[in-house]
């Protein structure tokens, strides 16, 4: 199992997920293992997913599907280095998403993907979206799909 000892920034973040600005909802990796991957977010006024003072349920969808590519990007990153282009892939299936509560402008979301199962190019992974205070926001399954090779 290997755990980060620091928070990824921004700038790597942006190298190991294949979206780009304005379209980025994830500005760090707070820990990382073979199964898991914790992602912080602080969303912010300028942000395209928000709506009013708070951010949508697109926005924690999109949240969830890119820390779920961050935590290949990064594994992709510790076995091939620094120049690996990221893995393009797409969502294959939702399941049980449940948005609880939505965060506001200027606050901070922790979200916790844990990969249930891997074949192929098929992820199964299971992701929660938590405030600071660990309040629960939303809560998902997800099956992702790798295109790139």
């Amino acid at each position: 199992m290997t755990n980060i000892s620091h928070s990824a920034d921004r700038e790597l973040i942006k190298k190991l997920i294949p979206q780009k600005d304005p379209f980025v909802m994830i500005d760090k990796m707070l820990d990382y293992s073979e199964d898991s991957v914790v992602s912080g977010f602080t969303i912010t006024s300028d942000n395209i997913l928000c709506n009013g003072s708070h951010f949508t349920e697109g926005g924690l969808v999109e949240n969830m599907a890119q820390s779920i590519a961050l935590h290949r990007g990064y594994r992709g990153f510790l076995n091939k280095g620094k120049n690996e282009k990221p893995k393009t892939g797409f969502i294959g299936s939702i399941k049980h998403a449940t948005i609880f509560k939505l965060p506001k402008i200027g606050d901070e979301i922790i979200t916790t993907v844990t990969i249930v199962a891997e074949i192929m190019q098929v992820t199964l992974v299971t992701i929660e979206v938590r405030d600071k205070n660990e309040v629960l926001l939303a809560s998902s399954e997800m099956k992702t799909i790798i295109v790139d090779q």
